[in-house]
């Protein structure tokens, strides 16, 4: 009772840090990124393609647990969180606008390409827990495609009501998920210490590998665009990873490590903006 209690607290968090990430949104900034094929495509091809295959090939000659390379493949699979354009690509002074924008696009994409990355990479049953891609389809229609859609609609319709809305909604997401996260660590503070040192090694590698093949991307475009891919793409959906992950493999070691993985991925976006920025200026 109590697990489908911070289940759905979870759940009903994620729905409104999207929805507050779509409020925050024009619809023609959307328009205007999606005009731009190369910069799409490019944004794409380094977040469902080039940053998957290699922490698949890392994973593949690192003898790590099944559990801990999971909750890896979960975030290699769920890219942009939604608090990656502010306040992280706007701290290391990348240019928001294309960031917002891709984000929004990865996030329809999501619907096919996270289930089909998964698929792939995760065996069909894990310790007898059954990973249904039809499900996480469902899931990411619920609480990232459909409220994000609803948030540009309403910043569509009134942006007055759009930015007062905007300073309350993701807050309470924010206090939410903080919540459910909370009770779900206090259950589980021995799996982290578990992961061990080599799963902690591993997932700063492939955070640096994920900067450095967001910037490299975009080799010819100007710094902001080339800090702007590389912190979206280092950071990975967590809200959306997570409810993947407690809702998929439940009393195991892979929510705690999307956890531990998305608190690297920001420190360390934040390392790349602060040493980027003065090289340039």
């Amino acid at each position: 009772m109590m697990a489908q209690i911070v289940m759905n607290v979870i759940m009903g968090s994620v729905i409104l840090l999207m929805l507050g990430a779509g409020l925050n949104i024009e619809l023609r900034q959307v328009i205007d990124i999606a005009k731009r094929f190369r910069l799409v495509l490019l944004g794409v091809l380094a977040n469902f393609l080039a940053v998957p295959l290699l922490i698949v090939l890392c994973l593949m000659l690192v003898p790590l647990s099944p559990d801990i390379k999971i909750g890896i493949m979960l975030m290699a699979a769920a890219p942009i969180a939604p608090m990656a354009p502010a306040p992280f690509v706007e701290k290391a002074k990348g240019d928001v606008v294309y960031s917002v924008g891709l984000m929004t696009i990865v996030a329809s994409l999501s619907i096919v390409l996270t289930p089909l990355i998964l698929s792939l990479s995760i065996p069909e049953s894990v310790g007898g827990v059954t990973l249904n891609p039809i499900h996480i389809v469902k899931t990411l229609l619920m609480v990232q495609l459909i409220p994000i859609s609803v948030g540009i609609a309403i910043r569509q319709a009134s942006r007055k009501w759009a930015d007062r809305l905007v300073k309350i909604v993701p807050r309470i997401g924010q206090i939410g998920l903080l919540i459910g996260v909370g009770l779900l660590l206090a259950k589980q503070a021995s799996q982290i210490i578990s992961i061990g040192l080599l799963g902690y090694l591993i997932m700063v590698l492939l955070t640096v590998v994920s900067l450095f093949v967001g910037d490299l991307m975009l080799i010819g475009e100007s710094a902001e665009k080339r800090r702007a891919l590389a912190v979206s793409t280092a950071i990975r959906n967590v809200p959306l990873a997570f409810l993947i992950a407690t809702e998929n493999f439940p009393d195991t070691v892979v929510a705690p490590v999307v956890l531990v993985f998305s608190v690297l991925t920001m420190v360390l976006s934040v390392v790349y903006g602060k040493l980027r920025v003065p090289s340039e200026s």
